[in-house]
């Protein structure tokens, strides 16, 4: 054991660091957009999906008033660390609406009012999975 092997061992453990915290700020602001989408019928929240390498054009016909397929499927199509890129989209036609404070349930929205706690996220997130 040499220096050469301590070198990487650290080199390990910091990939397996921002691994873990890229994972964690993503399922944390993917389930937090769900969990802040208004629910009246559940099409709203079941219509988040979540994929690798591009964003969904699709809408599905799912009803999720609890949110827990959709975020299910967030920690399915997550991966396991950096590198990739992971969307989240929601294609129905009354979304943006709903966005914008058309809804009393969600009058700031649910995206941008998450992506102004990812900083906070990331931070946690860094502070928890330091090497």
């Amino acid at each position: 054991m040499g220096f050469a092997d301590d070198v990487r061992k650290f080199a390990l453990k910091a990939d397996e660091s921002v691994d873990r915290t890229v994972r964690a700020v993503t399922l944390s602001l993917f389930n937090s957009v769900i969990r802040d989408t208004p629910v009246d019928t559940g099409r709203a929240r079941g219509a988040w999906e979540t994929t690798v390498g591009q964003p969904s054009s699709s809408v599905p016909e799912r009803l999720d008033k609890s949110g827990q397929q959709a975020m299910a499927e967030v920690v399915a199509n997550t991966p396991n660390g950096a590198g990739q890129e992971t969307y989240i989209a929601n294609n129905l036609p009354y979304i943006e609406e709903l966005e914008y404070g058309s809804s009393k349930q969600a009058p700031a929205g649910m995206v941008r009012v998450n992506f102004a706690r990812v900083q906070k996220n990331l931070a946690d997130a860094i502070a928890k999975n330091r090497v």
